[in-house]
Protein backbone atom coordinates (compact mmCIF):
# COMPACT_ATOMS: atom_id res chain seq x y z
CA UNK A 1 0.00 0.00 0.00
CA UNK A 2 1.23 3.29 -1.14
CA UNK A 3 1.92 5.59 1.79
CA UNK A 4 -0.58 8.56 1.37
CA UNK A 5 2.05 11.08 2.53
CA UNK A 6 4.69 9.89 0.21
CA UNK A 7 1.89 10.02 -2.42
CA UNK A 8 0.65 13.36 -1.95
CA UNK A 9 4.34 14.96 -2.41
CA UNK A 10 4.52 13.24 -5.63
CA UNK A 11 0.95 14.28 -6.44
CA UNK A 12 2.16 18.39 -5.95
CA UNK A 13 5.50 17.45 -7.47
CA UNK A 14 4.32 15.93 -10.87
CA UNK A 15 1.45 18.56 -10.55
CA UNK A 16 4.15 21.65 -10.87
CA UNK A 17 6.57 19.77 -13.61
CA UNK A 18 3.10 19.19 -15.51
CA UNK A 19 2.09 22.82 -15.08
CA UNK A 20 5.56 24.15 -16.41
CA UNK A 21 5.12 22.39 -19.58
CA UNK A 22 1.81 23.39 -20.21
CA UNK A 23 3.12 27.44 -18.99
CA UNK A 24 5.93 26.77 -21.23
CA UNK A 25 3.46 25.51 -24.58
CA UNK A 26 2.56 29.16 -24.83
CA UNK A 27 5.91 30.00 -26.16
CA UNK A 28 6.00 27.46 -28.67
CA UNK A 29 5.73 28.42 -32.03
CA UNK A 30 8.49 27.17 -34.03
CA UNK A 31 11.10 24.52 -34.31
CA UNK A 32 13.60 27.42 -32.92
CA UNK A 33 11.60 27.99 -29.87
CA UNK A 34 11.55 23.61 -29.28
CA UNK A 35 15.10 23.06 -29.47
CA UNK A 36 16.73 26.36 -28.37
CA UNK A 37 13.74 27.49 -26.07
CA UNK A 38 13.98 31.06 -28.35
CA UNK A 39 17.41 31.71 -27.20
CA UNK A 40 15.41 33.78 -24.44
CA UNK A 41 17.19 31.98 -21.09
CA UNK A 42 18.90 33.76 -18.26
CA UNK A 43 22.02 32.88 -16.30
CA UNK A 44 20.54 31.56 -13.64
CA UNK A 45 18.25 29.03 -15.68
CA UNK A 46 20.86 28.19 -18.13
CA UNK A 47 23.03 27.28 -15.16
CA UNK A 48 20.62 25.14 -12.89
CA UNK A 49 19.60 23.56 -16.08
CA UNK A 50 23.16 21.91 -16.92
CA UNK A 51 23.79 20.86 -13.26
CA UNK A 52 20.76 19.60 -13.41
CA UNK A 53 20.84 17.57 -16.47
CA UNK A 54 24.48 16.31 -15.71
CA UNK A 55 22.71 14.82 -11.83
CA UNK A 56 20.96 11.98 -13.70
CA UNK A 57 19.54 9.17 -12.27
CA UNK A 58 23.55 7.88 -12.64
CA UNK A 59 24.02 10.28 -9.77
CA UNK A 60 21.06 9.70 -7.98
CA UNK A 61 21.07 6.01 -8.31
CA UNK A 62 23.89 4.27 -9.52
CA UNK A 63 26.64 6.73 -7.62
CA UNK A 64 24.68 6.13 -3.95
CA UNK A 65 24.75 2.37 -5.21
CA UNK A 66 28.71 2.24 -6.10
CA UNK A 67 29.36 4.63 -2.83
CA UNK A 68 26.96 1.08 -1.03
CA UNK A 69 29.99 -0.91 -2.07
CA UNK A 70 32.65 1.04 -1.91
CA UNK A 71 32.59 4.39 0.57
CA UNK A 72 33.93 8.04 -0.27
CA UNK A 73 36.24 6.16 -3.71
CA UNK A 74 32.81 7.24 -6.37
CA UNK A 75 32.07 10.55 -4.50
CA UNK A 76 35.95 11.31 -4.41
CA UNK A 77 36.73 9.97 -7.80
CA UNK A 78 33.24 11.17 -9.70
CA UNK A 79 31.43 14.42 -8.32
CA UNK A 80 32.95 16.06 -6.17
CA UNK A 81 36.18 17.46 -7.59
CA UNK A 82 35.33 16.15 -11.67
CA UNK A 83 32.35 17.40 -12.26
CA UNK A 84 33.34 21.38 -10.49
CA UNK A 85 36.57 21.31 -13.06
CA UNK A 86 33.91 20.28 -15.53
CA UNK A 87 32.08 23.18 -15.52
CA UNK A 88 35.24 25.43 -15.86
CA UNK A 89 36.54 23.15 -18.68
CA UNK A 90 33.49 23.26 -20.55
CA UNK A 91 32.35 26.92 -20.29
CA UNK A 92 35.80 28.01 -20.99
CA UNK A 93 36.35 26.31 -24.31
CA UNK A 94 32.87 26.03 -25.84
CA UNK A 95 30.28 28.48 -24.08
CA UNK A 96 30.72 31.36 -26.05
CA UNK A 97 32.30 30.45 -29.41
CA UNK A 98 29.35 27.73 -29.42
CA UNK A 99 26.99 30.79 -28.71
CA UNK A 100 28.71 33.24 -31.21
CA UNK A 101 28.65 30.57 -33.96
CA UNK A 102 25.31 29.29 -33.54
CA UNK A 103 23.82 32.56 -33.34
CA UNK A 104 25.93 33.85 -36.49
CA UNK A 105 25.32 31.26 -38.69
CA UNK A 106 21.16 29.59 -37.36
CA UNK A 107 22.67 26.39 -35.79
CA UNK A 108 20.18 25.05 -33.78
CA UNK A 109 21.62 21.69 -32.53
CA UNK A 110 25.59 20.05 -31.96
CA UNK A 111 25.01 18.45 -35.83
CA UNK A 112 24.15 21.78 -37.15
CA UNK A 113 27.53 23.64 -35.49
CA UNK A 114 29.47 20.35 -36.94
CA UNK A 115 27.91 21.27 -40.26
CA UNK A 116 28.91 25.38 -40.06
CA UNK A 117 32.00 24.15 -38.56
CA UNK A 118 33.66 21.41 -41.47
CA UNK A 119 31.40 22.42 -44.12
CA UNK A 120 30.68 18.45 -45.30
CA UNK A 121 27.56 16.83 -44.76
CA UNK A 122 28.88 13.01 -43.61
CA UNK A 123 30.15 15.28 -40.61
CA UNK A 124 26.61 16.18 -40.06
CA UNK A 125 25.67 12.44 -40.52
CA UNK A 126 27.86 10.90 -38.05
CA UNK A 127 27.35 13.39 -35.29
CA UNK A 128 23.70 12.71 -35.99
CA UNK A 129 24.54 8.75 -35.43
CA UNK A 130 26.66 9.39 -32.32
CA UNK A 131 24.16 11.12 -30.53
CA UNK A 132 21.01 8.80 -30.83
CA UNK A 133 23.05 6.08 -30.14
CA UNK A 134 24.23 7.64 -26.83
CA UNK A 135 21.09 8.82 -26.26
CA UNK A 136 19.57 5.71 -26.65
CA UNK A 137 22.02 3.94 -24.19
CA UNK A 138 21.42 7.09 -21.39
CA UNK A 139 17.45 7.15 -21.69
CA UNK A 140 17.53 3.25 -20.91
CA UNK A 141 19.62 3.96 -18.00
CA UNK A 142 17.85 7.05 -16.60
CA UNK A 143 13.98 5.20 -17.24
CA UNK A 144 15.71 1.75 -15.31
CA UNK A 145 16.42 4.13 -12.72
CA UNK A 146 13.33 5.47 -11.82
CA UNK A 147 11.31 2.10 -12.30
CA UNK A 148 14.22 1.19 -9.56
CA UNK A 149 13.17 4.04 -7.70
CA UNK A 150 8.94 3.27 -7.67
CA UNK A 151 9.61 -0.24 -7.76
CA UNK A 152 10.95 0.41 -3.60
CA UNK A 153 9.10 3.17 -2.34
CA UNK A 154 5.74 3.33 -4.22
CA UNK A 155 5.04 -0.43 -4.26
CA UNK A 156 5.00 -0.90 -7.79
CA UNK A 157 6.44 -3.07 -10.10
CA UNK A 158 9.57 -2.02 -12.07
CA UNK A 159 6.89 -1.62 -15.54
CA UNK A 160 4.82 0.81 -13.58
CA UNK A 161 7.54 3.07 -12.66
CA UNK A 162 8.52 3.21 -15.93
CA UNK A 163 5.08 4.01 -17.41
CA UNK A 164 4.66 6.57 -14.75
CA UNK A 165 8.50 8.60 -15.57
CA UNK A 166 7.81 8.53 -19.13
CA UNK A 167 3.70 9.84 -19.39
CA UNK A 168 5.15 12.70 -17.44
CA UNK A 169 8.34 13.76 -19.02
CA UNK A 170 6.80 12.96 -22.37
CA UNK A 171 3.78 15.43 -21.89
CA UNK A 172 5.80 18.32 -20.73
CA UNK A 173 8.81 18.11 -22.63
CA UNK A 174 6.26 17.42 -25.72
CA UNK A 175 4.45 20.54 -25.00
CA UNK A 176 7.20 22.81 -23.84
CA UNK A 177 10.09 21.60 -25.42
CA UNK A 178 13.37 23.14 -24.62
CA UNK A 179 12.01 25.92 -23.11
CA UNK A 180 9.44 23.60 -20.40
CA UNK A 181 12.55 21.26 -19.92
CA UNK A 182 14.68 24.41 -18.86
CA UNK A 183 11.95 25.38 -16.26
CA UNK A 184 11.52 22.16 -14.85
CA UNK A 185 15.13 21.42 -14.82
CA UNK A 186 15.67 25.03 -12.39
CA UNK A 187 13.07 24.25 -9.90
CA UNK A 188 14.05 20.23 -9.85
CA UNK A 189 17.56 21.52 -9.24
CA UNK A 190 15.74 23.36 -6.32
CA UNK A 191 14.04 19.96 -5.19
CA UNK A 192 17.65 18.31 -5.38
CA UNK A 193 19.34 20.51 -3.66
CA UNK A 194 16.40 20.42 -0.63
CA UNK A 195 16.73 16.87 -0.58
CA UNK A 196 20.74 16.88 -0.37
CA UNK A 197 20.86 18.75 2.73
CA UNK A 198 17.85 16.46 4.13
CA UNK A 199 19.85 13.28 3.66
CA UNK A 200 22.65 14.84 5.73
CA UNK A 201 20.33 16.41 8.68
CA UNK A 202 18.43 13.33 9.40
CA UNK A 203 20.44 10.22 8.01
CA UNK A 204 23.95 10.61 10.14
CA UNK A 205 21.67 10.36 13.51
CA UNK A 206 20.58 6.63 12.39
CA UNK A 207 24.63 5.47 12.14
CA UNK A 208 25.74 8.01 15.23
CA UNK A 209 26.71 10.85 13.45
CA UNK A 210 29.02 11.71 10.57
CA UNK A 211 32.35 10.16 12.78
CA UNK A 212 30.54 7.19 14.10
CA UNK A 213 30.01 6.61 10.58
CA UNK A 214 33.60 6.92 9.35
CA UNK A 215 34.60 4.67 12.14
CA UNK A 216 32.12 1.48 11.33
CA UNK A 217 33.08 1.75 7.14
CA UNK A 218 37.11 2.06 8.25
CA UNK A 219 36.63 -1.17 10.80
CA UNK A 220 35.14 -2.77 8.04
CA UNK A 221 37.45 -1.42 5.07
CA UNK A 222 39.60 0.96 5.45
CA UNK A 223 40.08 1.61 1.77
CA UNK A 224 36.43 2.84 1.63
CA UNK A 225 37.66 6.08 3.01
CA UNK A 226 40.38 7.19 0.36
CA UNK A 227 39.82 8.35 -3.18
CA UNK A 228 41.29 5.08 -4.30
CA UNK A 229 43.18 1.77 -3.75
CA UNK A 230 45.06 -0.77 -5.20
CA UNK A 231 43.26 -3.84 -3.37
CA UNK A 232 39.68 -2.45 -3.07
CA UNK A 233 37.33 -0.57 -5.14
CA UNK A 234 38.32 2.12 -7.56
CA UNK A 235 41.83 2.33 -8.10
CA UNK A 236 44.51 4.86 -9.01
CA UNK A 237 43.72 3.97 -12.90
CA UNK A 238 40.01 4.32 -12.39
CA UNK A 239 40.54 8.08 -10.90
CA UNK A 240 42.85 9.14 -13.75
CA UNK A 241 39.54 7.21 -15.97
CA UNK A 242 37.09 9.46 -14.04
CA UNK A 243 39.25 12.68 -14.52
CA UNK A 244 39.24 12.09 -18.30
CA UNK A 245 35.74 10.81 -18.42
CA UNK A 246 33.95 13.66 -16.26
CA UNK A 247 36.07 16.60 -16.13
CA UNK A 248 37.41 17.08 -19.27
CA UNK A 249 34.88 14.41 -21.30
CA UNK A 250 32.01 16.58 -20.47
CA UNK A 251 32.86 18.46 -23.62
CA UNK A 252 31.72 15.88 -25.35
CA UNK A 253 28.13 15.95 -23.74
CA UNK A 254 25.64 17.07 -26.18
CA UNK A 255 23.16 17.29 -23.34
CA UNK A 256 25.36 19.80 -21.40
CA UNK A 257 26.48 21.90 -24.32
CA UNK A 258 23.61 22.63 -26.20
CA UNK A 259 22.86 24.64 -22.95
CA UNK A 260 24.54 27.55 -24.52
CA UNK A 261 22.36 27.79 -27.29
CA UNK A 262 19.46 29.26 -25.36
CA UNK A 263 20.99 31.78 -22.82
CA UNK A 264 20.08 34.87 -24.07
CA UNK A 265 23.15 37.46 -24.20
CA UNK A 266 26.64 35.61 -24.34
CA UNK A 267 28.16 38.01 -21.63
CA UNK A 268 25.48 36.44 -19.40
CA UNK A 269 27.52 32.82 -19.63
CA UNK A 270 30.19 34.22 -17.24
CA UNK A 271 28.20 33.66 -14.15
CA UNK A 272 27.02 30.50 -15.11
CA UNK A 273 29.88 27.93 -13.93
CA UNK A 274 30.06 29.33 -10.13
CA UNK A 275 26.15 29.02 -10.11
CA UNK A 276 26.16 25.47 -11.92
CA UNK A 277 29.35 24.99 -9.31
CA UNK A 278 27.62 26.01 -6.29
CA UNK A 279 24.51 23.35 -6.87
CA UNK A 280 26.70 20.72 -7.67
CA UNK A 281 28.30 21.12 -4.14
CA UNK A 282 25.21 20.92 -2.28
CA UNK A 283 23.39 17.55 -4.23
CA UNK A 284 26.80 15.60 -3.79
CA UNK A 285 25.17 15.44 0.22
CA UNK A 286 22.90 13.15 -1.89
CA UNK A 287 25.45 10.37 -2.06
CA UNK A 288 26.45 9.75 1.51
CA UNK A 289 22.77 7.62 1.16
CA UNK A 290 25.01 4.78 -0.05
CA UNK A 291 27.53 5.29 2.78
CA UNK A 292 24.82 6.32 5.49
CA UNK A 293 23.05 2.51 4.59
CA UNK A 294 26.53 0.47 4.57
CA UNK A 295 27.04 1.76 8.14
CA UNK A 296 23.69 0.85 9.27
CA UNK A 297 24.39 -2.76 7.87
CA UNK A 298 27.90 -3.13 9.05
CA UNK A 299 25.90 -2.10 12.65
CA UNK A 300 23.44 -4.42 12.32
CA UNK A 301 20.38 -1.90 11.62
CA UNK A 302 19.71 -2.36 8.52
CA UNK A 303 19.49 -5.40 5.45
CA UNK A 304 22.13 -5.65 3.12
CA UNK A 305 21.19 -5.19 -0.34
CA UNK A 306 21.60 -7.86 -3.12
CA UNK A 307 21.26 -4.93 -5.95
CA UNK A 308 23.29 -1.91 -4.91
CA UNK A 309 21.08 0.13 -6.91
CA UNK A 310 18.57 0.17 -4.34
CA UNK A 311 20.54 1.92 -1.84
CA UNK A 312 19.04 4.96 -2.20
CA UNK A 313 15.70 4.09 -2.32
CA UNK A 314 15.90 1.42 0.96
CA UNK A 315 17.81 4.11 2.53
CA UNK A 316 14.61 6.04 2.79
CA UNK A 317 12.33 3.11 3.75
CA UNK A 318 14.44 2.50 6.78
CA UNK A 319 15.61 5.65 7.88
CA UNK A 320 13.27 8.35 6.80
CA UNK A 321 9.58 9.44 8.37
CA UNK A 322 7.18 9.20 5.02
CA UNK A 323 6.96 13.07 4.24
CA UNK A 324 11.04 13.35 4.17
CA UNK A 325 11.03 10.32 2.45
CA UNK A 326 8.70 11.68 0.22
CA UNK A 327 10.54 14.65 -0.66
CA UNK A 328 13.88 13.04 -0.96
CA UNK A 329 12.48 10.94 -3.53
CA UNK A 330 11.04 13.62 -5.28
CA UNK A 331 14.52 14.98 -5.34
CA UNK A 332 16.11 11.53 -7.28
CA UNK A 333 13.27 11.14 -9.48
CA UNK A 334 13.72 15.03 -10.24
CA UNK A 335 17.61 14.12 -11.47
CA UNK A 336 16.39 11.60 -13.84
CA UNK A 337 13.78 13.83 -15.24
CA UNK A 338 16.32 16.69 -15.89
CA UNK A 339 18.59 14.43 -17.72
CA UNK A 340 15.81 12.45 -19.48
CA UNK A 341 13.93 15.36 -20.41
CA UNK A 342 17.32 16.86 -22.08
CA UNK A 343 18.19 13.97 -23.71
CA UNK A 344 14.53 13.64 -25.33
CA UNK A 345 14.86 17.54 -26.60
CA UNK A 346 18.04 16.79 -28.42
CA UNK A 347 17.35 13.38 -29.66
CA UNK A 348 14.39 14.95 -30.97
CA UNK A 349 15.80 17.56 -32.50
CA UNK A 350 18.62 15.24 -34.07
CA UNK A 351 15.63 13.76 -35.89
CA UNK A 352 13.58 16.27 -37.17
CA UNK A 353 16.37 19.00 -37.47
CA UNK A 354 19.29 17.56 -38.71
CA UNK A 355 17.75 13.97 -40.36
CA UNK A 356 14.37 14.88 -41.85
CA UNK A 357 15.21 18.48 -42.34
CA UNK A 358 18.56 18.98 -43.66
CA UNK A 359 19.80 15.46 -43.95
CA UNK A 360 17.36 14.19 -46.76
CA UNK A 361 16.17 18.40 -47.66
CA UNK A 362 13.06 17.95 -46.70
CA UNK A 363 11.67 21.64 -46.31
CA UNK A 364 9.25 22.67 -43.04
CA UNK A 365 7.18 25.18 -42.11
CA UNK A 366 7.35 26.36 -38.62
CA UNK A 367 4.18 24.53 -37.75
CA UNK A 368 5.28 21.66 -39.55
CA UNK A 369 8.49 21.53 -38.04
CA UNK A 370 6.58 21.67 -34.20
CA UNK A 371 4.87 19.06 -34.95
CA UNK A 372 7.28 16.19 -36.32
CA UNK A 373 9.73 17.46 -33.11
CA UNK A 374 6.27 16.72 -30.81
CA UNK A 375 5.80 13.16 -32.75
CA UNK A 376 9.75 12.82 -32.28
CA UNK A 377 9.83 13.09 -28.56
CA UNK A 378 6.62 10.59 -28.04
CA UNK A 379 8.75 8.18 -30.50
CA UNK A 380 11.67 8.51 -28.87
CA UNK A 381 9.86 7.67 -25.22
CA UNK A 382 7.83 5.08 -26.36
CA UNK A 383 10.92 3.30 -27.83
CA UNK A 384 13.53 3.21 -24.60
CA UNK A 385 11.13 2.41 -22.21
CA UNK A 386 10.48 -0.64 -23.94
CA UNK A 387 14.38 -1.47 -24.15
CA UNK A 388 14.46 -0.39 -20.67
CA UNK A 389 11.93 -2.58 -19.21
CA UNK A 390 15.21 -5.14 -19.24
CA UNK A 391 18.17 -3.28 -18.77
CA UNK A 392 21.33 -4.64 -19.67
CA UNK A 393 23.69 -3.47 -16.69
CA UNK A 394 23.64 -1.92 -13.56
CA UNK A 395 22.37 2.23 -13.49
CA UNK A 396 26.06 3.37 -12.96
CA UNK A 397 27.96 1.49 -15.37
CA UNK A 398 25.43 1.97 -18.09
CA UNK A 399 25.51 5.70 -18.19
CA UNK A 400 29.19 5.49 -17.69
CA UNK A 401 29.32 3.97 -21.04
CA UNK A 402 27.62 6.40 -22.77
CA UNK A 403 29.11 8.89 -21.38
CA UNK A 404 32.14 7.49 -22.44
CA UNK A 405 30.84 7.38 -26.15
CA UNK A 406 30.41 10.93 -26.04
CA UNK A 407 33.05 12.36 -24.85
CA UNK A 408 35.25 9.84 -27.69
CA UNK A 409 32.50 9.93 -30.44
CA UNK A 410 31.99 14.24 -30.20
CA UNK A 411 34.91 16.10 -27.73
CA UNK A 412 37.87 16.07 -29.32
CA UNK A 413 35.70 17.29 -33.03
CA UNK A 414 33.79 19.90 -31.09
CA UNK A 415 36.48 21.55 -29.04
CA UNK A 416 38.60 21.66 -32.05
CA UNK A 417 36.07 22.84 -33.90
CA UNK A 418 35.72 26.16 -32.46
CA UNK A 419 39.20 26.62 -31.06
CA UNK A 420 41.89 25.03 -33.50
CA UNK A 421 41.79 27.17 -36.78
CA UNK A 422 43.98 23.84 -38.45
CA UNK A 423 40.97 21.11 -37.45
CA UNK A 424 39.55 19.96 -40.61
CA UNK A 425 36.93 17.76 -41.99
CA UNK A 426 39.35 14.80 -42.38
CA UNK A 427 40.33 14.72 -38.72
CA UNK A 428 36.89 15.61 -37.53
CA UNK A 429 35.12 12.24 -39.14
CA UNK A 430 38.15 10.10 -38.12
CA UNK A 431 37.86 11.51 -34.58
CA UNK A 432 34.45 10.93 -35.11
CA UNK A 433 34.17 6.99 -36.12
CA UNK A 434 37.40 5.52 -34.51
CA UNK A 435 36.43 7.33 -31.38
CA UNK A 436 33.02 6.70 -30.60
CA UNK A 437 33.48 3.11 -32.53
CA UNK A 438 36.83 2.19 -30.19
CA UNK A 439 34.24 3.25 -26.96
CA UNK A 440 31.77 0.86 -28.11
CA UNK A 441 34.21 -1.83 -29.16
CA UNK A 442 35.93 -1.41 -26.25
CA UNK A 443 32.91 -1.66 -23.50
CA UNK A 444 31.91 -4.44 -25.47
CA UNK A 445 34.99 -6.41 -25.22
CA UNK A 446 35.12 -5.24 -21.00
CA UNK A 447 31.64 -6.68 -20.14
CA UNK A 448 31.95 -10.11 -22.25
CA UNK A 449 35.76 -10.49 -20.28
CA UNK A 450 37.52 -10.70 -23.38
CA UNK A 451 39.80 -7.51 -22.06
CA UNK A 452 40.40 -5.96 -18.62
CA UNK A 453 42.19 -2.61 -19.20
CA UNK A 454 43.37 -0.33 -16.31
CA UNK A 455 41.64 2.75 -17.57
CA UNK A 456 38.21 2.87 -17.96
CA UNK A 457 37.16 2.21 -21.79
CA UNK A 458 35.96 5.20 -22.32
CA UNK A 459 39.15 7.34 -20.94
CA UNK A 460 41.11 5.16 -23.50
CA UNK A 461 38.62 5.89 -26.83
CA UNK A 462 38.70 9.71 -25.71
CA UNK A 463 42.44 9.60 -25.59
CA UNK A 464 42.61 7.80 -29.16
CA UNK A 465 39.83 10.41 -30.33
CA UNK A 466 42.23 13.36 -29.34
CA UNK A 467 45.15 11.97 -30.84
CA UNK A 468 43.66 11.02 -33.99
CA UNK A 469 42.16 14.03 -34.30
CA UNK A 470 45.38 16.18 -34.23
CA UNK A 471 47.59 13.69 -36.68
CA UNK A 472 44.99 13.21 -39.54
CA UNK A 473 44.27 17.05 -39.17
CA UNK A 474 48.03 17.71 -39.29
CA UNK A 475 48.94 14.75 -42.04
CA UNK A 476 46.22 16.33 -44.25
CA UNK A 477 45.01 19.37 -46.72
CA UNK A 478 43.63 22.54 -44.60
CA UNK A 479 40.49 23.75 -44.75
CA UNK A 480 39.82 27.02 -44.95
CA UNK A 481 36.56 27.26 -42.90
CA UNK A 482 34.23 30.09 -43.25
CA UNK A 483 32.65 29.68 -39.67
CA UNK A 484 35.49 30.29 -37.97
CA UNK A 485 37.26 34.76 -38.67
CA UNK A 486 40.59 35.26 -39.32
CA UNK A 487 42.36 36.66 -36.17
CA UNK A 488 42.64 40.25 -37.79
CA UNK A 489 39.18 40.31 -38.21
CA UNK A 490 38.44 39.49 -34.45
CA UNK A 491 37.74 42.48 -31.96
CA UNK A 492 40.01 41.99 -28.59
CA UNK A 493 36.81 41.18 -27.19
CA UNK A 494 35.45 38.50 -29.44
CA UNK A 495 33.95 35.48 -28.24
CA UNK A 496 35.81 33.07 -30.48
CA UNK A 497 39.22 32.41 -29.86
CA UNK A 498 41.09 30.04 -32.10
CA UNK A 499 44.80 29.38 -32.65
CA UNK A 500 46.37 28.54 -35.76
Amino acid sequence: MVDPVILTVFVIYFAIVIALGFYAARSQKNMTDFIVAGRQMGPFLVAFSSCATIASGFFFVGLPGLCYLMGYQPMMSIPALNAILAYIIVYGLLAKPMRYISEKHGSLTIPDLFHTLYEDKRVRWFCSLIILIGIFCYMVSQWAAMGLLFQTLLNSTYATGLIVGVIIVALYCTLGGQTGNIYNDAFQMGVMVFGGILVVLFGFQHVGGFTQMNLTLAQAKPEMLLPFSSTYGLSFWSFISFFLLYAVGTVGQPQFTTRFYTIKKVDMLRWAPAIAATCYVFITLFLFTGMIYRAAVIQGTAPALQNPDLAVSQFLVTFMSPGIAGIVLAAAVAAIMSTVSTFIVVAAATVTRDIIEQGFGTRLTDKQGLAYSRVATVLLCVITVLIAIKPPDLVAWLGNAAFGFFAAGLGPALVAGVRWRRANKYGALASMILGGGLALALYFMKTAKMIAPKLDTGAIAFLVSIGVMIVISLLTPSQQRSALPRPKEQRADSPVTVAD
